[in-house]
């Protein structure tokens, strides 16, 4: 039987928007493109969602990438960090509507400390509403990683066979599943709520 529900963050139950913040603090249309390709799109943001190199060095190796938008990367992370994500209406009660069918509810994202620590005070309200969250900076690893997972296992004392992982990327359902853990790949409210009921009703068959 399944009695956690365990959410990915970002584009699951927030909008991840970069463009967006750039555009919300004046930075020209023309740039956003190469600032994308600086920043977000670069490989070296995956560190941010480690958290083991600081912030200043990555933003450094982004620099490197387009050295004559560097005033406008620096300003992105200084000031356009806050309009990253936008929460999606459902996210509150979603969490809640499951909460009070008896389910367990975790997160389990990757996400940068600085921007993680910003967004709870704004569009993810939601945090203080789960039962538990592993932060991939705030442990040092990032999904797919074996050891995130078994780190939120750890943490709250979960089998994974009693839990489903809810998240937009296919690789990080693998992830989970290679430890035991069911798993739907997101793509929208509509789609993953649906299969999200169909797997709580066969399970509870099952037993």
């Amino acid at each position: 039987m399944i009695k956690n529900i365990v959410f990915d963050i970002g584009n699951v139950l927030v909008r991840f928007q970069p463009d967006e913040a750039m555009r919300e603090i004046g930075i020209e249309e023309n740039k956003i493109a190469a600032l994308a390709h600086a920043t977000y799109e670069n490989p070296v943001w995956v560190e941010l969602d480690r958290g083991v190199i600081p912030e200043n060095e990555i933003i450094d190796e982004m620099v490197k990438v387009a050295p004559q938008y560097e005033a406008d990367i620096r300003r992105f992370f200084k000031e356009g960090k806050a309009f990253v994500v936008k929460a999606f209406d459902y996210a509150a009660d979603l969490i809640k509507e499951l909460k009070s069918r008896g389910y367990k509810v975790y997160l389990l994202s990757n996400y940068p400390k600085d921007f993680f620590e910003l967004h709870t005070r704004s569009e993810l309200s939601f945090v203080s509403l789960v039962d538990g969250k592993v932060i991939s900076a705030m442990v040092g690893m990032i999904k797919p990683d074996a050891g995130i997972y078994q780190c939120l296992f750890d943490k709250y004392n979960l089998n994974p066979k009693e839990c489903v992982f809810i998240d937009d990327r296919p690789e990080n359902i693998e992830g989970g599943r290679k430890l035991g853990m069911e798993g739907i790949v997101f793509t929208d409210y509509e789609t993953g709520k649906k299969k999200l009921e169909q797997m709580l009703m066969a399970k509870s068959k099952e037993d």
